[in-house]
């Protein structure tokens, strides 16, 4: 292909995908320019945490021999040659599963996680395992592990966000079209916003877990990334056997449900998010979406139970290290688990009592609703080396209420922030339709028009 390098770095995944199968890129030299971007601008970024260069290419390699044999008759999968990489909790065979933790077993893993096994399975490239916040608890990145923070490729001086946050970063810099990683407590959600990219948090229990460290079960997901609503919906249906079959049923117009009053009541709000929404709301009015403010359980009831059964489970996981080794945590992971011990039975049984009411609460809003749009977090990202900040960002999530009560949320990139950071919003579906709720987020990206931007578009940092 004659693309400019900068131009095939951020090639849609679909794109990619189309070009190796038609024979117009070579699934090899693109691996190639992949990995020289990785070596070259990772070094600030710390997005990867491994990338065995030689597996890559002996796989892109691979692929591009199959297809020279076949002459492009035989069957290619959703994936054929698109190269990704993973969250670094996720088993991927011959691959450490670090967990960004000095605490985890050395040595390689013996087996793919069933989500790897069904990436390749479409003819995927791995290229290597991503950086996270230590075993994937959420709050703030920190500097007293083996592991240096992933940079947000906008502005290398703030956060990625997290706890996915290489998986952000990796996307935003250009280095991979497609990432993996997880949600818990908004893992996915948070660094897709702070990076300016596409990530879904599927219905939980909608993808085998298994091969996956948890954190929380009852609340842990997996899930793609990528930089377009299309690019997400594919490598979905590669994990799924989803399809764009029944898309003819979707109406071409949508009502959603706002909910107001998290960004306006509940939380402390940045001028450039609560414009983010108004935004939204008005490119939705402008093509005939219909539009209700509707009323959910106060923030605080979702950040509660979620807390409580994010933390109880947690330590249940970890009780047998905390014992034995706990100098091998580092401290904010230690603190998080650590506070689990005085989480009561009955208050984990609450806990999941208050999970099914407000469950409840959003299938009965989604019962009236395509989908609910709030806002991801209620403030942009901010500097990595202020611990203060981070804290109040932390404090800012919107991201709880779908992993409390298993709903699909996916993120989406609406504009920049006045600093030139990324803002977005998310929309929350309905249950086991991610089809629909996909559909209504890409009419929505593209109202919006942002996919198009990224932090190098001469090939240079702005």
């Amino acid at each position: 292909m004659s693309a400019r390098p900068d131009e095939l770095a951020f090639m849609p995944m679909t794109a990619v995908r189309d070009a190796i199968a038609n024979g117009d890129l070579c699934p090899l030299n693109y691996v190639d320019h992949l990995l020289a971007r990785i070596e070259e601008l990772d070094q600030s970024i710390h997005s990867f945490v491994a990338c065995d260069a030689d597996r890559a290419r002996d796989r892109a390699r691979y692929l591009r021999d199959m297809r020279k044999r076949s002459d492009g008759h035989s069957s290619i999968g959703q994936l054929f040659g698109v190269p990704y990489a993973v969250k670094d909790i996720i088993d991927v065979k011959g691959y450490p599963t670090t967990a960004q933790s000095r605490i985890m077993p050395a040595g390689p893993a013996f087996t793919n996680a069933p989500v790897i096994d069904r990436l390749d399975a479409s003819g995927g490239v791995c290229l290597g395992k991503l950086a996270l916040y230590e075993f994937a608890i959420a709050g703030s990145p920190t500097f007293d592990l083996p592991w240096l923070p992933a940079r947000n490729p906008w502005n290398l001086n703030y956060m990625a966000g997290g706890s996915s946050s290489g998986s952000g970063a990796a996307l935003a810099a250009g280095l991979v079209p497609l990432t993996i990683g997880t949600d818990t407590g908004g893992s996915i959600r948070s660094p897709s916003m702070m990076n300016g990219v596409v990530g879904l948090k599927p219905t939980h229990g909608s993808l085998d877990m298994s091969g996956v460290f948890p954190l929380a079960p009852s609340m842990d997901t997996v899930g793609p990334m990528a930089r377009s609503v299309t690019d997400v919906f594919e490598a979905f249906s590669a994990m799924t056997d989803m399809s764009a079959k029944g898309e003819d049923r979707i109406p071409e117009r949508f009502t959603l449900g706002i909910v107001r009053h998290f960004h306006e009541t509940d939380l402390p709000c940045d001028i450039s998010v609560s414009h983010a929404i108004e935004k939204c709301v008005a490119v939705a009015n402008s093509a005939g979406w219909a539009i209700n403010d509707i009323n959910l359980s106060p923030l605080r009831s979702f950040e509660s139970a979620g807390r409580v059964t994010m933390i109880a489970e947690a330590f249940a996981i970890h009780k047998g290290w905390l014992l034995e080794k706990p100098d091998l945590y580092g401290v904010n992971a230690a603190e998080f688990l650590m506070s689990g011990a005085f989480i009561s039975s009955e208050e984990y049984l609450r806990a999941q009592n208050i999970r099914r009411r407000l469950t409840q609460e959003i299938e009965d809003a989604l019962e009236q609703h395509d989908a609910l749009l709030t806002a991801v977090s209620t403030i942009p990202p901010c500097r990595i080396d202020d611990p203060d900040a981070m804290q109040r960002l932390a404090a800012a999530s919107v991201r709880i209420p779908a992993n409390v009560t298993g709903h699909p949320a996916v993120a989406i990139p609406t504009g920049l922030s006045g600093d030139g950071l990324p803002v977005g919003v998310q929309l929350i579906g309905r249950k086991h339709d991610e089809r629909k709720l996909l559909r209504i987020a890409a009419d929505m990206e593209q109202m919006l028009g942002f996919t198009s931007k990224h932090p190098y578009p001469n090939g240079r940092r702005r």
